[in-house]
């Protein structure tokens, strides 16, 4: 997923309040000599299960994991691809599927990412999540946001008529991040949505989908929802609705870019109950696009972040599972292709602090790091 606007709103992970710029740069300054210094390798001090990939630790307890890929990334580097192979079960493609790429002029289709991308997993017996139909980040300049419904019906009957009988793709993001970021961007008070759209337009677009392929898996898309609040609020009112209007409404995605510091905490049962709820409205929620970084104050050395970012996935994960959620995707598996390492997607002030971006569960050789161990104990701790 595309994230510019991540950072440089602080909101991309609802953390907006606990986000300190100038906290950060005093913590960075401090520390950015230590942190340094212990940019080694220490994956030797870490007792690693290679024998027992995440895929099977997952299956063992039926539950699944997958990971983000980009076609490019998995043509270009075959230890990458194979890893991302013998990890995962799932595939979620970075940007194959969304309007800009499939349809950046009027009629004008291209299919070719998408296309090796399908082929890739089928290969390597992935499934395939196809993210995201609509997007308001990922339109081509012609295209109005909102896209009007027949401007949708005519691009789903495209993509999704293409993808029809394919047993490898299984599941549409419909619709994506469509709540607003806060109250003063919304069109309406009651479902948070953006500017421009209506509770009716979401309703169809699932509708016009459902048309024209209703054998995949339908799904709801959102970030900034694990933490109480606005969004989460307005969000289970929009599932609701939809639900509620007889949309085929599947499952909902919880991106889940987590932020984790020693200065506050998260509200695991508040994020419980969410779950809870959302269930009772007889949709599935799954993680979507989860890494976990550390907020300010960073820690002296390495290892700490490491084990901090550790500890993040296991606590949460601890509560999805404890809630039932079956499918984990994590936003990519490597730190040598997380979005949040890309300059274009971080402030200034933190392009020369990239090292301290270590979200995904393997570093940027491809070594395993403490994250890695965390999601494989969190699923070898599921109660049957």
């Amino acid at each position: 997923m595309d994230r510019r606007q991540f950072f440089t709103t602080a909101i991309g992970a609802g953390l907006t309040s606990f986000f300190s710029s100038s906290c950060l740069k005093s913590s960075l300054n401090d520390n950015k000599a230590l942190l340094s210094s212990s940019l080694v390798n220490n994956n030797n001090l870490l007792t690693q299960d290679k024998n027992t990939s995440l895929k099977a630790a997952a299956h063992k307890v039926k539950k699944f994991y997958g990971t983000a890929i980009s076609e490019a990334d998995i043509q270009q580097d075959k230890d990458y691809a194979q890893l991302v192979a013998s990890e995962a079960s799932i595939a979620v493609t970075e940007g194959a599927f969304k309007w800009i790429v499939i349809e950046p002029l009027p009629g004008q289709f291209n299919f070719a990412p998408a296309d090796q991308t399908i082929n890739f997993c089928s290969a390597n017996n992935l499934k395939l999540r196809g993210h995201t139909l609509v997007w308001h980040m990922a339109k081509p300049d012609w295209l109005s946001y909102p896209p009007s419904l027949s401007d949708v019906e005519r691009h789903f009957t495209e993509i999704m008529g293409r993808y029809r009988h394919n047993q490898t793709l299984y599941s549409w993001d419909i619709i994506n991040e469509v709540i607003a970021d806060s109250p003063s961007d919304a069109e309406d008070q009651v479902y948070g949505l953006r500017k421009g759209v209506k509770p009716e337009y979401v309703r169809d677009v699932f509708q016009i989908a459902a048309s024209i392929d209703n054998s995949k898996e339908f799904v709801i898309n959102d970030y900034g929802c694990e933490d109480t609040g606005w969004k989460q609020d307005k969000f289970l009112n929009l599932v609701r609705y939809l639900k509620n209007s007889g949309a085929k409404l599947d499952a909902v995605g919880l991106q889940s870019h987590m932020w984790f510091s020693k200065n506050y905490g998260w509200n695991e049962n508040g994020f419980r109950n969410f779950l809870k709820q959302l269930k009772s409205t007889g949709v599935r929620p799954i993680v979507t696009e989860l890494d976990v970084i550390v907020d300010t104050p960073l820690p002296s050395t390495l290892a700490e972040l490491d084990q901090m970012v550790a500890d993040g996935y296991q606590k949460y994960l601890n509560a999805c599972f404890a809630e039932g959620v079956e499918t984990i995707i994590t936003w990519g598996l490597s730190d040598k292709y997380s979005w949040l390492r890309h300059p274009d997607y971080l402030p200034k002030k933190l392009i020369d602090y990239k090292d301290f971006i270590r979200p995904l569960p393997y570093d940027t050789d491809l070594q395993p790091k403490p994250a890695r161990n965390a999601i494989l104990k969190a699923f070898r701790n599921v109660k049957s």
